[in-house]
């Protein structure tokens, strides 16, 4: 039996990065918690100006449509409230001007648990974050991203 397993190929573990999609590699990436992210105003001005959200984006600056505003607010809400962290290609920190605490150890950790693992000072944003970065971070995230892409 021992020597049919050397036969066998060992199933390579791979993630999405939860920001673009692109496939990464068993312990590829790194990991970063839902407060590192959603500080990030490039994320949010990518965010906000994505298809999905661009006509809530040109309604909120154009017509201070208030279904606009909850929806902007919705959008806020379903990144600020995610618990587990987030594993993410490499090129995301840089594009997104992610600024993480954790290393490389931690990326083993959560790649062998399967994803699974919880770094310190992960969970909702609202529970990491000071009040004062959260709200600041709201507050560009539903009345400041993808302005410039409206107003001229």
């Amino acid at each position: 039996m021992g020597i049919l397993n050397i036969f066998k190929s060992k199933k390579k573990r791979t993630a999405k990065c939860a920001l673009t999609g692109t496939l990464l590699h068993d312990g590829e990436g790194s990991l970063v918690t839902t407060a590192e992210v959603i500080v990030s105003e490039k994320f949010w001005e990518s965010i906000m100006t994505e298809p999905e959200a661009m006509a809530y984006t040109i309604n909120y600056f154009k017509n201070n449509d208030n279904s606009a505003t909850m929806m902007r607010n919705a959008i806020f809400s379903k990144y600020a409230d995610r618990s587990e962290p987030w594993i993410v290609s490499e090129d995301c920190l840089q594009t997104y001007g992610i600024v993480t605490s954790l290393n490389g150890a931690e990326v083993k950790d959560w790649w062998s648990s399967e994803g699974t693992y919880r770094p310190e000072n992960s969970g909702k944003a609202i529970d990491v974050l000071s009040q004062k970065d959260f709200e600041k971070a709201k507050n560009y995230a539903i009345g400041e991203a993808g302005k410039s892409r409206v107003i001229d």
